[in-house]
């Protein structure tokens, strides 16, 4: 099962400082969450990072799993080049309800990492192999990538900023989730709502969404 992991406001702690920590950090970056890096010897691009205060870098060298008591991230990364601390980081915090992720370990981890694919940052389309080859999933997206960019439009990228705002004015008014649903259906195929799409009157959109979730009955 792929599940969209929801970090806004976390904590995750990536353990070492090498290539292997800098490409996680990459992945995180975006995702509105806390990062803290450990590490005793910090590459370059890494030390950029914590001094436009992108990360928080403590030059640290590890030999236990105790820093888990004392931070206790919702997420920890074992990134280091010592497999035996990397196992000892997933077991103590599987132990602490924490999410651990190894990067030399996949199959001990209870997340993985899929080849993603973002489209101005609105739509992610994951593809993973389970886990069986991480190279033919990064293959296989460069494959799909270019056909998906040339499929979705402009116009489906403001439907789901519209769809967006129509759920937020829909909770305010429509009680049940069913009918609130029915309500995202009728929007979508509304005659007046494509014609306003067609022609950008974005504002004219929100006007009509909210006089037609108070007219909903």
């Amino acid at each position: 099962m792929i599940i969209d992991l929801h970090l806004n406001g976390k904590l995750v702690l990536i353990v070492g400082a090498g290539n292997e920590a800098l490409k996680r950090i990459k992945l995180l970056e975006n995702e509105g969450c806390q990062i803290i890096v450990i590490g005793e010897k910090p590459n370059s691009e890494i030390i950029k990072l914590s001094k436009t205060k992108k990360i928080i870098l403590k030059k640290i060298k590890l030999t236990s799993s105790l820093f888990l008591k004392k931070h206790k991230p919702f997420l920890v990364i074992a990134s280091t080049t010592d497999l035996i601390l990397n196992q000892k980081i997933v077991q103590t915090a599987k132990k602490m309800k924490i999410l651990a992720y190894a990067s030399d370990s996949p199959d001990s981890s209870d997340i993985s990492y899929l080849s993603l694919i973002d489209i101005k940052k609105t739509i992610k389309v994951a593809i993973s192999t389970g886990g069986g080859s991480p190279i033919m999933a990064k293959k296989i997206k460069l494959k799909i990538e270019k056909c998906l960019q040339k499929n979705i439009s402009e116009q489906d990228m403001e439907s789901i900023k519209i769809q967006k705002f129509a759920r937020s004015e829909s909770k305010k008014y429509i009680s049940t989730q069913i009918e609130r649903k029915k309500f995202l259906y009728e929007l979508m195929n509304d005659k007046r709502v494509k014609e306003l799409l067609k022609d950008r009157k974005y504002k004219a959109i929100q006007t009509t969404i909210k006089k037609m979730v108070k007219d909903w009955k």
